[in-house]
């Protein structure tokens, strides 16, 4: 196998022309694409690490709400116990209250009705005395008055 000097002084002739070409029309614009494409990794790399940082605080702020939301409502919660005890006890003292203004005024009324059924018992003997009495000493009016006197006299004791 022979090799042609022509031929191949030719060929590397056009590679040179084609290498010339390609550094001409593409190497720049290729050269500037890999290096944009090189920041554009390392920002992609840059961004993963924010994220992870990001989602890092997002998960403890997220954590931080949740806990106070917790303490939160364990407040509210402890609060309205805290009302409905206190309305509790508010109801049971006014109920303790109506209680024994009932209980006071049943025994006002108790003795109210029995002051009255006394006075109406003296009354009721004084006149039933009264008329015998009358029957008895038919004439004597000042017979009559010591009489009554005396037997009203007998009655409260």
């Amino acid at each position: 196998m022979e090799l042609n000097r022509s031929i191949l002084i030719a060929q590397a002739i056009n590679f040179l022309i084609i290498l010339w070409l390609f550094k001409l029309w593409i190497w720049d614009k290729l050269s500037l694409a890999i290096a944009a494409r090189r920041a554009e990794l390392k920002k992609a790399e840059g961004a993963a690490k924010i994220y992870e940082e990001t989602m890092a605080k997002a998960e403890a702020e997220k954590k931080a709400m949740i806990d106070e939301a917790v303490t939160h409502k364990n407040s509210v919660i402890a609060q309205a116990e805290q009302a409905a005890t206190l309305k509790a006890d508010k109801i049971l003292a006014d109920a303790d209250v109506r209680a024994e203004n009932i209980e006071k005024e049943a025994h006002e009324k108790a003795s109210h009705i029995e002051k009255e059924l006394e006075d109406n018992f003296v009354d009721g003997v004084k006149q039933t005395a009264h008329t015998v009495v009358k029957k008895l000493f038919n004439k004597d009016v000042n017979l009559q008055e010591e009489y009554l006197n005396e037997l009203a006299k007998e009655f409260s004791k």
